[in-house]
Formats: C-alpha cells, structure tokens, sequence
C-alpha cells in the first residue's frame, strides 16, 4: 500500500533529523540552520513529494470520515446532482464532504487538490480540467483512493472511472434526428479540448455519413461554455444557415440560452424548428416546456461513483480497477417534428 512522505523520510534522505526538517519546512524561526542544510532538505522534500499533513497528526493511520468533491461546473445541474447523490451515499456512511469548484481552471484544481492532500482526505471524487493527469499525479503516487467522473484521464491507464458515454449521447440523438426525416442539422458545443466530450460532435457527423447525408448539411457552431454563448451560437447558425431543420445543444447549459433566442425572434419549437438536448436539467420539462432530450442518469453516476471510492475505502484487500460507461436515454417530448 502507498504511504506519505513522512518528516523522517526527508530527513533520511537529506541526512538530518526530523526535528530539523520540521524547522526548514514550517520556516520557523529562533533555530540557526546552515543554508546547504536547508538546501538539502528542500531538495529531499522535493524528491520525495513531500506534502505537509495540516491537522491530521493525531490520526496516523487512521480514517479522517472526509471526501474530498471537485467539480468543474457546480451551476451545471448535470454535477450538482452527481454531488447530491454522492452525499446522500456517504453521509449513511458518516462521512462528510468537502466540495469545491474547479471553475474548469487547471491552476485552481491543482491548487485544491493539494489542499486535499494536506487534509488527508479519506478518498477523492473529482470531474477533471484539461489538465488533470497532471494535476493528479501527486493524488495517484500517494495513493489516495480516488474516482473520476464523466472525463477521463488521458495516458492513464489505471484509475477508476464512471462517466456516460459522451460518443452515443451524440449518436443515438443524431440518429433520431435523421430518422425524423432531418437533412439540415446545426449542432451547438463546447469548443473545449476534452476529446471525450469533442467526441458527442464526432458521432452527429459519423451518424449523418452512416445515413448517406453530406457533411456539409451538419453545421457546427463552437463556442464557450455558458448561457451566453449559447445564445450567440444559435444566433450565428440560423443567421448563416437558414435552411436549418432542426437544433442540436451539445450541452444543456449552452441550450438555456439558444432556445431564450428561439423565444426572443418569435421562433416556434417545434413548428418553425425543432430542438434536441444532450443533458436533463429541470427546465427542460418544466411549465410549457417539454423537450426531447438525452438523459445522462447524473444520479446514477454520483451513486455509482461514491460506491466505488467507499470499496475501495472500506476493503482491506486491493480493489481492481474499473472504467463502468453508461449509456443515455432518449426522453422524447414535443420539441421536434418529422421533416419529410
């Protein structure tokens, strides 16, 4: 089982005491130390990835009850649920939570992450940023258990992971568009780097060539993820491309603000255009509302995840790794017509 660097570690290493790294590390002061002393403790810490315990010394070896959450997106209703389900799975268990918003920075994952560290927390769920194998490194070595949600890890190979299956969420909703007689398809997404999310675009197009239907009549429109970008990316496609049939939201947050355009220009859904949505947010079938979209079952990941971690927590023995991909459902409401 991997452990943590401990004072005596560094100071085997850099051929001092623990009383003296103890000294360089916390910068404490009213002690003399040689400067190639403190150098050679800084480099031993260094070598050994030494992360400071805060508040954790009177629990060697035992279990602190605290899980560390990291979300990208906490105003995407796709995580806050996978958070709430999570609780509700650890909280039976008389664990308590710490969650953060990573805001999708990488700098601010890092930065939490080795808070969590320093913490000793009991185990890790976290959603990455782009640069997540990276900011995990430290995590895997020490060997805090740890699940990752809906994006992978990319170049890892074993680690634990849940997530749907982002390519046919795509697939399966490009599908059934093109079953409804849709030649004319604008797909709004994230121009993020993830690929595993790039992939949701990959399969419209895939799915638009398994059914003979030239590329050029699939019109993407990239852009950021929020509301906002939503609204200008709707804007930008119907402008340039007026023969659109049908609207296809990659993501839910970026959908919220393409169908307040819709309603603003007077467009009726779905007599003057349909819309499909990848994601199950409240609104979505609420009021007046009631639109065909892929269910991801957020829930159910958050479930599923938390389980795994307390496995992996709660066994003396080695858990195998496990990559456990689920599929979406199509929830069909009044949001699209056949076009034929």
């Amino acid at each position: 089982m991997k452990q943590y660097t401990t004072l005596k570690d560094v100071a085997k290493l850099a051929g001092t005491t623990a009383a003296t790294v103890s000294y360089v590390l916390n910068e404490k002061e009213g002690r003399y130390i040689s400067e190639q002393t403190r150098r050679k403790v800084l480099e031993a810490a260094k070598q050994l990835d030494y992360v400071k315990s805060i508040g954790a010394s009177s629990l060697k070896g035992k279990s602190r009850k605290l899980i560390g959450i990291l979300v990208p997106q906490f105003e995407n209703q796709f995580f806050t649920r996978i958070v709430v389900a999570s609780e509700d799975v650890f909280v039976k268990h008389g664990y308590d939570l710490i969650i953060c918003n990573t805001w999708d920075k990488p700098e601010r994952e890092k930065a939490i992450l080795n808070r969590m560290i320093q913490q000793r927390v009991d185990g890790v769920i976290l959603t990455p940023t782009k640069e997540g194998t990276e900011n995990t490194k430290l995590l895997r070595k020490v060997g805090i258990k740890m699940v990752v949600v809906d994006r992978p890890l990319p170049g890892v190979k074993d680690y634990f992971w849940v997530a749907t299956n982002n390519y046919g969420c795509g697939y399966v909703g490009a599908q059934y568009l093109l079953a409804k007689g849709h030649k004319h398809i604008g797909y709004v997404g994230w121009n993020s780097t993830i690929e595993d999310l790039q992939a949701r675009q990959v399969a419209v197009f895939d799915a638009a060539e398994a059914n003979h239907i030239p590329k050029k009549q699939i019109y993407v429109a990239e852009g950021g993820f929020s509301a906002e970008e939503g609204y200008r990316l709707t804007k930008q496609l119907l402008q340039e491309h007026p023969e659109i049939s049908v609207l296809f939201f990659g993501f839910n947050v970026q959908a919220l603000g393409g169908v307040k355009y819709l309603h603003e220009m007077g467009i009726r859904i779905p007599e003057d255009l349909s819309v499909l949505i990848i994601g199950s947010p409240e609104w979505i079938m609420a009021g007046n509302n009631c639109f065909t979209h892929l269910d991801m079952h957020d829930l159910e990941l958050g479930r599923k995840a938390a389980n795994l971690l307390l496995d992996q927590i709660q066994r003396p023995d080695e858990v195998p790794f496990q990559h456990i991909i689920q599929d979406c459902s199509l929830v069909e409401g009044t949001s699209v017509r056949d076009s034929f």
